[in-house]
């Protein structure tokens, strides 16, 4: 762990932090950063706004009204007033629910971060600071630890992770609250503390109070907790970089958006290497939703320990045995996947985070009402009445099913990973492009 910051030293320690998570530099049309008003968010906001002003970087704050309490629209333009004097510019959100019975503290959440991701959607910011902090990390780890997580779950919070084409930026996560605070009290910066935070009825409040307890232990403080975080994090990374590896040398990842895993590939992997392997396919084909653990170990006995069995779909992902190969394809499922519609003034879209899809000519015009998605049996149908079959690549029906294509009405316009090369077939073939996204969470992934 770091030495612990003094306040004088924050920024210029934040600015380093900042160069580790942009190497490159930040998105042309600047970054946002979430802001609630507590201590953690209020000393992001400073910290961002101080690093961009030196750097030229554009910075919005975003403000959630998530109307849970009544004084909430008043807190929300407190924090504006208090950022808008800083010369940081903030806009303020609203959810306006539905609000469950149960699960609220998840449910704003989760509606916090869909506000906010949509508002950087729209307007073309790709990357999107939070103000977690060591106390955060550490609350998770314990949370997870009590609900059975396995090693990658209790690897806690990572510092960069993406939502769709927005990277999510965590620099805070070695901080600890106090430091951040002292900070903040050095600015002359007041913060509002969220009455839920003494809540004993929520989760998170439970769990920081027995993270307070650990400390009393002979022995233990929050540096030797956040010391044993680094460690299961060390070894996390470790494995992971084992299976990317394996990866690498045993599958073949096509641009049709399915993958072939050799069928002995798992076979002298330890388990829990096989486990990270078969997430990360898993993932990738079936759309980036992260799945169960215990689902994975079920669908790893079967098929890869025990071999008792040539096919099992999990998550919307199928696995079938096809020769010496293991298939691994998007399943379209009972609910089928979902469509997109295709808004005016948009040039780039990710569809099913599985596939990349761009608009060559983005400033000609296009039909309107257009929309992505899968080709479906009624898009093959119509493939095979303007085509030979001889034409169309020799792929398996399932996998030409969950293909994207685009669709105008009832019919397919463009389908550019069917018929690459064909583009008199449908009217705007020749102006879309569309890859897979294979792996697009691992830096320098294979595809």
């Amino acid at each position: 762990m770091p030495d612990e910051m003094t306040a004088s030293g924050l920024p210029r320690h934040f600015a380093h932090l900042m160069q580790e998570l942009l190497p490159d530099g930040a998105p042309s049309a600047g970054i946002a950063v979430a802001v609630s008003g507590g201590s953690d968010s209020m000393a992001l906001a400073l910290l961002s706004a101080g690093w961009a002003a030196k750097t030229g970087i554009p910075l919005i704050a975003l403000s959630v009204d998530h109307g849970l309490r009544q004084t909430s629209g008043a807190e929300a333009e407190r924090v504006q007033r208090w950022l808008t004097a800083r010369g940081i510019e903030t806009e303020i959100l609203k959810w306006n629910g539905p609000y469950p019975k149960t699960g609220i503290q998840e449910a704003a959440r989760e509606a916090r971060y869909r506000l906010m991701q949509d508002y950087c959607a729209r307007h073309g910011i790709g990357a999107l600071l939070l103000g977690h902090q060591l106390e955060d990390q550490l609350e998770t780890l314990l949370m997870r630890l009590s609900k059975g997580s396995g090693l990658e779950g209790l690897t806690a919070m990572q510092m960069k992770s993406s939502a769709g084409r927005i990277s999510l930026l965590r620099p805070l996560l070695s901080l600890r609250r106090e430091t951040l605070r002292a900070y903040l009290r050095a600015e002359k910066q007041d913060w509002i503390d969220d009455p839920s935070n003494e809540n004993p009825v929520f989760t998170r409040t439970r769990v920081g109070a027995v993270l307070t307890e650990m400390q009393q232990l002979p022995g233990s403080d929050l540096d030797s907790i956040a010391l044993s975080l680094a460690r299961l994090q060390r070894a996390s990374q470790s494995l992971d970089d084992l299976a990317h590896r394996k990866i690498e040398e045993s599958c073949e990842v096509s641009p049709l958006g399915f993958i072939r895993l050799t069928q002995a590939a798992l076979d002298d992997c330890p388990d829990e290497l096989a486990l990270r392997i078969l997430n990360a396919l898993i993932r990738s084909v079936g759309g980036g939703q992260r799945i169960r653990l215990q689902a994975v170990e079920q669908l790893h006995a079967r098929l890869f320990r025990d071999k008792a069995g040539k096919s099992a779909t999990l998550a919307g992902v199928q696995f079938q045995a096809s020769g010496s190969d293991w298939l691994v394809c998007r399943e379209p499922g009972r609910a089928g996947i979902a469509e997109m519609e295709i808004a005016p003034g948009e040039g780039e879209w990710i569809w099913d985070n599985r596939f990349l899809v761009a608009d060559n000519a983005p400033d000609a015009p296009r039909p309107a009402s257009l929309r992505l998605a899968a080709l479906g049996t009624d898009g093959a149908r119509q493939l095979r009445e303007h085509l030979d079959e001889k034409d169309l690549p020799r792929i398996p029906a399932k996998v030409r099913a969950s293909l994207p294509a685009l669709w105008s009405g009832a019919e397919v316009v463009a389908a550019p990973l069917v018929v690459a090369g064909k583009s008199d077939c449908f009217s705007l073939n020749h102006r879309f492009s569309m890859k897979f996204r294979a792996f697009y969470w691992i830096p320098g992934s294979i595809l």
